[in-house]
């Protein structure tokens, strides 16, 4: 059911930004709609995956994973780091919140070498997106404010 939910809620999101989409160039518009198209597969595909992939018996395939409450917390730590960027910055916010997540939703309880892998991980997708938005795309980001 999560996924049926989750595929409808990115496939509405997708059509209020296509909607609203307005380009000052000619070519202004490709990456983005690009990207809206991807997404919008990608929520069809979670849509037939939630309707499709069924247990005979029980109804929905359990897989004994997260489930709502976490889903939750990880909502209440995205909404903590959005409010952080003013403060933290996109590289140390990200890195920070990026790792509580991962730490969070692991399934089992994490040991040193899990929260280090962790981190590991939060730096380089967080710099790499950093990099990837102030060096190819020339967005700026929220910068550490001391």
């Amino acid at each position: 059911m999560g996924n049926i939910i989750g595929g409808a809620v990115v496939l509405v999101v997708c059509l209020i930004f296509w909607v609203q989409r307005s380009y000052s160039s000619e070519y202004g518009g490709i990456f983005p709609d690009a990207v809206l198209v991807a997404l919008s597969i990608l929520g069809v595909m979670l849509v037939a995956r939630g309707v499709l992939w069924r247990d005979r018996e029980t109804g929905w395939h359990d897989t004994g994973r997260l489930g709502y409450k976490d889903l939750g917390r990880a909502l209440i730590l995205l909404v903590a780091w959005v409010a952080s960027l003013p403060i933290l910055g996109y590289l140390y916010g990200g890195i920070l919140f990026f790792t509580l997540v991962a730490v969070m939703m692991r399934t089992s309880r994490p040991t040193w070498k899990n929260v280090l892998l962790d981190f590991g991980v939060a730096v380089v997708v967080v710099v790499l997106f950093y990099l990837a938005f102030t060096q190819v795309l020339f967005v700026s980001l929220p910068e550490l404010s001391l």
